[in-house]
């Protein structure tokens, strides 16, 4: 069956996750029943974040006899490597996963958790997500840890000081703000990859470009083929997205940058696009002058916010030591293991547990004041070659070495070649 996601945007945006006071969920786990012990390893998707040394921290805590060593593993190449690996039975026991067409790339090579966790364990944390055809009915393939958000990090103390009074919401305000920071001599928008890897996750950008344009209807149009990215409304939102490079208000090196994050720390960059697992070092370095927001990429006022049960974990099937491995994935997603995200600053996944970041906190709350529409990541559900082939031509749009048409041309070529037997329709409009 189609998951209805339109259902699930609903009760995230009504949900407890939303900052109301309900209590976390008392249930155990099966996998948390019996001897854990031994070793597994944990490929992390690029640097190994402070939510996950927490998580192996209190693991190893509760099983004395149990260790989890964390591999860091570069993002760009994360799951090229990650095929190879586990097609030859070289895998780690667990990696790091995200939802809809990413794991289910994987899904031939995942253990089925649910021989090991209890289902009211995956309610809690929304984790249809990673069961196959985003039903728990079926077998489940990894746990999502984080409800993540996309948004545009900003330094209110640079806005100040370039005298733009509020952050903008719309392409119009967001040309007039950069103008008045590039003349006060800051950079508006900050694109690179702290790693040196090459370009950036310009499918951040796009899922607001399109969710403000296109809608929910529109996505399932272009995971199904059937739509066009080569459309005038695409052509024309990524057209102003890219002459934001054009106007100098993003750094040139968009494509080789390093210091995007150093900059924005120094006071030197006004915003940057990313999402709410860098709200803890943001914090951590400019204390109350950052805040964040939807990006403003609308032709009128933003009203969506990008929000997931997101990144998450997954069991090698071909895992020496299974039942450790799904005890760590159990206990990520417990009350204990979801505390311990929480008070790293990530957005727990499980229903009743708030985020501690002020940051994260302060969108959550403005989501409900503002009443915006919560819109899921479009890369999630796109298959993971039309992702590969979005984020490269959106890059060198920005770069300036297509054009916008050019961009969007690609992607449909990307989206044509993806075989029928791996197009999954989500239906996430509801329709």
């Amino acid at each position: 069956m189609k998951y209805r996601f339109a259902g699930a945007v609903a009760a995230i945006a009504a949900s407890c996750l939303l900052l109301a006071g309900c209590s976390a969920s008392p249930d155990t786990t099966a996998a948390s029943s019996g001897k854990v012990s031994g070793e597994v390893t944990l490929w992390s998707y690029g640097a190994v974040q402070p939510t996950t040394t927490g998580l192996i921290a209190g693991f190893e805590k509760k099983y004395p006899g149990a260790t989890v060593k964390a591999i860091e593993e570069p993002g760009d190449q994360y799951f090229a490597l990650l095929q190879a690996a586990v097609t030859s039975g070289q895998g780690p026991d667990i990696f790091q996963m995200f939802p809809g067409g990413y794991q289910q790339r994987f899904s031939d090579y995942s253990l089925d958790l649910s021989k090991y966790i209890k289902r009211s364990e995956f309610e809690a944390v929304q984790g249809q997500f990673f069961a196959k055809k985003s039903n728990l009915d079926n077998p489940v393939y990894g746990v999502p840890l984080v409800s993540n958000m996309y948004y545009t990090l900003y330094n209110q103390d640079v806005l100040d000081k370039a005298g733009v009074t509020k952050f903008p919401t719309d392409w119009n305000e967001l040309d007039a703000a950069c103008k008045k920071i590039t003349a006060a001599g800051f950079l508006c928008l900050g694109y690179g990859s702290d790693t040196g890897s090459g370009g950036f996750d310009s499918y951040e950008d796009f899922s607001y470009m399109s969710a403000a344009t296109i809608g929910l209807a529109g996505w399932d149009g272009l995971i199904a083929g059937t739509k066009k990215y080569d459309t005038p409304v695409l052509v024309d939102q990524v057209s102003k997205w890219a002459s934001l490079q054009t106007k100098k208000y993003t750094n040139p090196d968009v494509l080789t940058w390093r210091d995007v994050r150093t900059d924005f720390l120094a006071g030197k960059t006004a915003m940057y696009v990313t999402g709410s697992w860098d709200a803890s070092w943001a914090t951590d370095g400019l204390g109350t002058k950052v805040h964040a927001a939807p990006s403003p990429l609308s032709d009128k006022p933003i009203d969506v916010l990008v929000r997931l049960q997101d990144s998450g974990l997954s069991v090698s099937k071909d895992s020496k030591n299974a039942k450790t491995a799904a005890a760590f994935a159990a206990y990520a997603i417990s009350p204990a293991g979801q505390q311990i995200i929480a008070d790293n600053g990530g957005v727990p996944a499980r229903t009743g547990i708030e985020s501690t970041n002020r940051v994260n906190k302060e969108i959550l709350a403005n989501s409900v004041t503002e009443k915006w529409k919560v819109v899921p990541m479009i890369d999630n559900f796109l298959a993971v070659s039309v992702v590969t082939a979005l984020r490269s031509s959106l890059d060198q749009a920005m770069a300036g070495q297509l054009t916008a048409k050019e961009a969007m041309q690609k992607a449909d070529q990307a989206t044509a070649a993806v075989p029928s037997s791996e197009r999954i329709l989500y239906n996430l409009s509801g329709k």
